[in-house]
């Protein structure tokens, strides 16, 4: 190997030397040694010196003919480091796999030139499932972190450094610490995405661990549960009562979000066709779409919910059960929830982080603390479930069985609401 100065900082290889008493640095924009090795030498061909060429000793290197010849010791020394260098060189390309730059076309040198973070983008999206709403979050993030760097952002010469002045530049916007996480998290999935599918070779993932919340401040940072007050409140108040005339949309996705705990995107989304009932003949919403693959359940609803007043909506309908459309970037609940946290204003219920999802965190905690056992909670709220014993060695409750779990405790949510919904109640309530 050529004896040059160069050395591998980071994800790169740098020339390092000095010029006329002055240092000159520069990056060779590889992490390969011997690509580094020639970049350096042609490099230091175009630097203008002064030298007496007349006086230049030169080897002699014919491979093709079998010849070599040298000038002294020190022009011998240089001949056995070209010769040694050579060799190397060639086997390396012999053990490397070829890498196809077209149709019917293959390369055996390896792609040099380092994605940019957009680009990564591209191939992400290219390969992955990714809702609209996540395509946008990722774009977005992607755009400030190039904007922060002023320049093009190769993924090869992002460091440890970078994340965290970039930690620093989000926080100087005035973005609070699980926005950042959020934010961070989008550039390390990316990476692992650059460095599991090799475009990213020798390298540690510099976001990761750079999270500024524990998982325990997360959780209890998060979104808040309502009190049992609070839902009585918000569903026996005029407000609500009046837009089953005014806003029959958002009264009865509030209504389905308290009694099936479903996401406001899962809620919004619903089709006629989501709404099935079984051979025992209970009714159920078939949820297809979720952000997990246990999202996608089963959930029964009694029959109760199904009044005539439900029924003339429903029938009113065509495909969608709800008008709601859905915008890039925000999905299909946006609308419902910026109406729900006026229907909050209006009340004064301003305790902390009480959002749609609230619904959906306490109607999991009233089922847990009326006795509903994990495994089939988690099956309705379309949680995962860890335990190799439940996951593994048992079979998901049937939705008639779940229903028979279920049924009376949404049964006794409608009850709390009672009068306002005018539900008949069955015998099992009131024992």
């Amino acid at each position: 190997m050529l004896n040059l100065p160069v050395y591998f900082r980071n994800s790169s290889y740098y020339f390092h030397t000095r010029i006329h008493g002055k240092q000159f640095k520069r990056s060779l924009h590889t992490a390969d040694r011997q690509i580094a090795i020639i970049r350096a030498s042609r490099l230091l061909e175009c630097i203008q010196m002064d030298i007496d060429f007349k006086n230049i000793k030169k080897y002699e290197l014919d491979l093709s003919r079998g010849i070599a010849k040298s000038d002294g010791p020190d022009d011998h020394q240089r001949l056995l480091e070209a010769i040694a260098f050579l060799r190397e060189s060639q086997n390396q390309i012999q053990q490397q796999p070829q890498i196809s730059e077209g149709p019917g076309r293959a390369s055996p040198f390896p792609s040099t030139k380092s994605l940019t973070l957009l680009e990564l983008l591209d191939k992400y999206f290219l390969l992955k499932k990714v809702k609209p709403a996540t395509i946008l979050a990722h774009k977005n993030t992607v755009k400030e972190f190039e904007t922060f760097f002023k320049l093009k952002c190769y993924i090869s010469e992002i460091q440890v450094g970078d994340i965290t002045r970039f930690q620093e530049y989000l926080a100087g916007k005035g973005n609070v610490p699980r926005t950042i996480d959020g934010k961070i998290g989008y550039i390390k999935a990316l990476l692992n995405f650059a460095i599991k599918q090799g475009y990213l070779l020798n390298q540690k993932n510099p976001a990761e661990n750079m999270s500024l919340m524990t998982k325990k401040q997360k959780l209890s940072d998060g979104y808040l549960i309502f009190e049992l007050e609070e839902i009585k409140q918000i569903f026996s108040s005029v407000y609500f009562r009046e837009q089953k005339k005014s806003d029959p949309d958002y009264y009865y996705v509030l209504l389905l979000g308290l009694m099936t705990g479903c996401r406001i995107s899962e809620i919004t989304t619903l089709t006629k066709s989501q709404f099935q009932i079984s051979e025992q003949n209970n009714h159920f919403i078939v949820i297809r779409d979720s952000k997990t693959s246990a999202g996608k359940r089963e959930i029964p609803l009694p029959s109760q919910f199904f009044d005539d007043d439900f029924k003339k909506y429903f029938d009113s309908k065509e495909e969608f059960i709800f008008r709601y459309v859905s915008r890039e970037g925000k999905g299909s609940g946006n609308a419902v929830g910026k109406k729900f946290a006026r229907h909050l204003a209006e009340l004064k219920i301003n305790r902390g982080k009480l959002v749609f999802h609230s619904l959906r965190k306490f109607a999991n905690d009233y089922f847990m603390k009326n006795g509903i056992p994990y495994e089939p909670r988690c099956q309705f709220f379309g949680h995962e479930i860890e335990s190799v014993n439940v996951a593994t060695y048992s079979n998901k409750f049937s939705v008639d069985k779940l229903a028979e779990i279920v049924n009376q405790q949404q049964l006794k949510l409608l009850f709390i609401l009672n009068p306002f919904l005018k539900v008949k109640m069955t015998s099992s309530v009131n024992s």
